[in-house]
């Protein structure tokens, strides 16, 4: 019965400090880029990510290629995934693009569901690998 107990302690000591400052900058901080994207896709994400007070925050904007200039989503506040990564929903007028970011080495695997507001429309799902820029 010992060896149990024993292997949940080194399990629980390993696992390491749980404060936001060992999560800072999250690994997803940067801008990232999509040089491939076409006409409505994603071309850019930039997320920010701060600790405070044992607190690690993040927000995320998205641009989309439109004409004549890539369409800006403002910022919106992201919530940290359990197992690693952010997700968020940016609201715009005619629909919300639900995302969920991670980073994989040098890319941010972005997997969206474009949501129209319109119930006629059919959600969408797409995911895009952005380069960090």
């Amino acid at each position: 019965m010992r060896i149990p107990a024993l292997v949940l302690v080194a399990l629980f000591l390993s696992a390491g400090p749980a404060n936001a400052d060992a999560a800072c900058p999250l690994p997803e901080d940067g801008v990232w880029v999509n040089p491939y994207a076409k006409r409505k896709e994603i071309t850019r994400i930039e997320i920010e990510s701060t600790c405070q007070d044992g607190t690690v925050r993040a927000r995320v904007r998205a641009f989309t290629s439109c004409s004549p200039r890539d369409c800006k989503w403002g910022w919106t506040d992201a919530d940290l995934r359990e197992r690693g990564g952010l997700r968020v929903d940016l609201v715009g007028f005619l629909g919300t693009k639900a995302m969920t970011l991670t980073r994989f080495g040098n890319l941010l695997d972005a997997h969206v569901i474009d949501k129209p507001h319109d119930p006629d429309i059919a959600a969408q799902e797409t995911t895009y690998n952005l380069i960090k820029k």
